[in-house]
């Protein structure tokens, strides 16, 4: 017996087991843009004349030697931010490979990179990291 307002009993589990599908897709759609902005937020970035510091909320602090190590400087797109990436990337730099995409969960435990990510003052940065780099 069909038709309208008939429900399936035997389709619930198939529609409980697509929920976490669903809100894992929306996360890769939406959530990491999000995820992303609020890290943003809560991230401070510090460079003295012998390290690189980055600041994420109350518990998180890495840092990396400026001397004598190297430094990767990506231009966004539009010219007007700038990303500073401190030390050795490892396997041809994929161990950065999700680093600020909002998906960096992907590369816990494979080992960070220290990095400045969507620097607006460009010179300021540029300046800051020549000094540093001279000692």
């Amino acid at each position: 017996m069909g038709g309208c307002g008939h429900y399936d009993s035997q389709a619930a589990p198939f529609v409980i087991w697509g929920i976490p599908f669903v809100l894992v897709g929306l996360y890769f759609i939406f959530g990491r843009f999000i995820f992303k902005k609020r890290r943003k937020r809560a991230t401070i970035y510090g460079l003295t004349n012998s390290r690189a510091i980055v600041c994420t909320g109350d518990r998180s602090v890495a840092d990396s030697p400026v001397i004598a190590m190297p430094t990767k400087v990506d231009r966004a797109r539009d010219g007007r931010h700038v990303s500073v990436t401190f030390g050795y990337q490892g396997l041809m730099g994929l161990l950065g490979m999700y680093q600020n995409t909002g998906l960096d969960f992907f590369s816990l435990g494979m080992g960070q990179a220290v990095a400045f990510y969507d620097v607006d003052d460009i010179d300021g940065l540029n300046r800051a990291l020549d000094q540093a780099q001279v000692g």
